[in-house]
């Protein structure tokens, strides 16, 4: 048992998600006799998993065996539609340039007053910060693979003819590549809301299979309280709308409101 866990955790292999029966054996007796158990399982490794975040395993009805027979399937994710949401990188604080740049953009003038310049200031920052981080970042996995190759082209001309030019070119690159990997790190680490970090390659690899994990978690279907059933990402998206809309409308009727002049010191002068 030791070592079979031993090879699981090595292999970073992780459950598959499981839908309908919760037990896959049964031991066909009766009464206080009778015991189910799950002993039937799948598990992944964090390629198949990004591969296809939505595989999931289900326990189909007993025939001739004790045993559930298992569907297992492979889905493309449901989800991936709509506008992808605007989420701060923590990795960009760490950019020496990030300080100016948001002093220059917050800085630059605009024709409003009041709440509303406070009300727009932000969504042009968040305009300027896409921008900014395609220019800068871009997808960190493409810069982490160009400075990986420029790398190991660097070493194998060392192996061949020693160079104080090339050596410092190796320094300098595998600074850099050390650099991309810690904004990959920080920024899986931030997509799977997990703190602590592991060492090297399997720092990256877990973040990786956490993130299977949360898209797991996600919203499927959905029932709600007068029978109405939603039973794909668009209808949910949808229902919710309308849910929401009709809840602020009927909360939102004209009422009498208390008059709490008398809680507020008049401490403001003229």
């Amino acid at each position: 048992m030791d070592d079979f866990n031993r090879w699981i955790h090595q292999g970073g292999l992780i459950e598959m998600n499981y839908q309908g029966r919760k037990f896959s054996w049964y031991n066909g007796q009766h009464g206080l006799s009778r015991a189910w158990a799950q002993l039937d399982r799948v598990l992944l490794d964090a390629k198949l998993l990004i591969a296809f975040p939505n595989a999931r395993c289900s326990y189909l009805s007993r025939s001739t065996s004790d045993h559930s027979p298992m569907f297992i399937e492979f889905l493309k994710d449901p989800f991936t539609y709509g506008p992808s949401p605007f989420r701060f990188q923590q990795m960009w604080i760490e950019h020496l340039d990030f300080m100016s740049f948001v002093q220059m953009v917050w800085s630059e003038p605009m024709v409003a007053t009041g709440l509303m310049k406070l009300a727009s200031k932000p969504k042009k920052f968040k305009v300027a910060l896409r921008e900014w981080n395609k220019r800068v970042f871009g997808q960190t996995n493409t810069q982490i693979a160009i400075l990986e190759e420029k790398v190991e082209g660097l070493e194998h001309s060392l192996h061949s003819n020693w160079n104080n030019e090339v050596e410092r070119e190796l320094v300098r690159y595998s600074t850099e590549l050390s650099t991309w990997r810690q904004r990959e790190d920080m920024r899986l680490a931030q997509m799977a809301k997990i703190k602590w970090r592991m060492e090297g390659d399997r720092n990256s690899k877990f973040f990786n299979v956490w993130l299977s994990i949360k898209r797991h978690r996600k919203i499927h279907k959905l029932r709600t309280t007068d029978g109405l059933e939603f039973n794909s990402p668009e209808e949910i998206h949808l229902g919710a709308i309308e849910y929401f809309l009709e809840f602020l409308q009927r909360s939102n009727q004209p009422r009498d409101l208390p008059d709490l002049t008398n809680l507020i010191s008049p401490v403001i002068e003229e």
